[in-house]
């Protein structure tokens, strides 16, 4: 298969690459040109797709699927997919389950009400207002379908994790078992997970591509994959975890998932993973075990590659003094 991927050197996009190289596929990157190069062996395109002529360097080619693991802000995504649709014969956008109104206070399945949003909606220039993350989702997958119609799938993503997350959410957590000690972990330990890790999500979405599947999925780990409890046992089963209450963290300013990352308190996410996976499940999409993901992590973190944090959410995590002061006064509580 000739794929085209739209990202690709950094964290899902380098999941989405390795996984078509493995494959035996013919890969071309299209990136800035800032976050580093592909690996060997693949064509590596640069250019800004906010730029009205930032995709020229694609006039003319053609290519069997393209993955879009880049693409937040509508009227953007839709002028790439205007370009593309007449060279790329399946298109598959990497998508987020932000795009659900009723998340994280509700059950989501792929049939669940959307942010209600014009697939022309934003700035061409790529001005991103992060508020507006969710429903520029759904604008960016109107705007593939209105050029691919019948022919693009939509991958709601939940939380991806391993190796190469510059969100710092996951390697939080491998890195703070790593470092021992006593661990201030949020709420109840058996509240569950879903997670995904980014080459189980690049993977199935180079099959999903590869089968030319269309329609829209919920692409998180499956039911009963682990909890809370569960993950820090998988990163170091001896760990000392002490479980503070929710309610006490908030009350003294902890802020879920930036300082706690996978921590919404029951009040403001009781449904955050309670998603329906069996539609992408039956299409192939598989996951493996989270032990595995965060030995991997953990190689990662200790190789020195860790680079800049994320450029729109920058990276999570709980300061080591903080935490202290935190656990001192939970400890000496009446």
């Amino acid at each position: 298969m000739r794929l085209l991927v739209l990202g690709g050197t950094r964290f899902l996009g380098r999941g989405v690459v390795d996984a078509a190289l493995a494959a035996g596929d013919d890969v071309t990157t299209f990136t800035r040109g800032v976050s580093g190069e592909p690996p060997a062996g693949v064509e590596a395109l640069h250019g800004d797709r906010t730029k009205p002529d930032g995709l020229d360097v694609l006039r003319g080619r053609e290519w069997d699927a393209v993955v879009d693991t880049s693409g937040f802000v509508p009227a953007v995504v839709g002028r790439g997919a205007a370009l593309l649709a007449g060279a790329v014969g399946h298109y598959v956008f990497v998508s987020s389950i932000s795009v659900y109104p009723g998340f994280p206070g509700q059950p989501i399945t792929a049939d669940s009400p959307v942010h209600d949003c014009e697939p022309d909606a934003g700035s061409p220039d790529g001005e991103f207002d992060p508020e507006l993350y969710g429903p520029y989702k759904v604008g960016a997958e109107r705007a593939v379908e209105q050029h691919f119609p019948g022919r693009s799938a939509h991958l709601r993503a939940g939380m991806i994790i391993g190796p190469h997350d510059d969100t710092g959410r996951f390697p939080y957590w491998v890195g703070r078992m790593a470092r021992g000690g006593e661990v201030l972990a949020p709420g109840d330990p058996e509240r569950a997970l879903r997670l995904i890790d980014q080459r189980d999500l690049g993977a199935w979405a180079v099959d999903v591509a590869r089968r030319r599947i269309a329609g829209t999925f919920v692409a998180t780990g499956p039911a009963d994959q682990v909890t809370f409890g569960g993950m820090l046992a998988a990163m170091d089963p001896a760990g000392q975890v002490t479980w503070v209450e929710e309610d006490w963290l908030v009350e003294r300013g902890v802020a879920p998932w930036s300082e706690l990352p996978l921590w919404l308190p029951a009040s403001v996410g009781p449904h955050a993973w309670d998603t329906d996976t069996g539609p992408a499940e039956a299409a192939g999409l598989r996951t493996r075990p989270v032990a595995e993901s965060a030995a991997d992590t953990l190689a990662w973190l200790r190789s020195g590659e860790l680079g800049a944090a994320n450029p729109r959410v920058g990276r999570a995590g709980l300061d080591p003094d903080r935490e202290k002061e935190l656990l001192t006064a939970w400890h000496a509580r009446g």
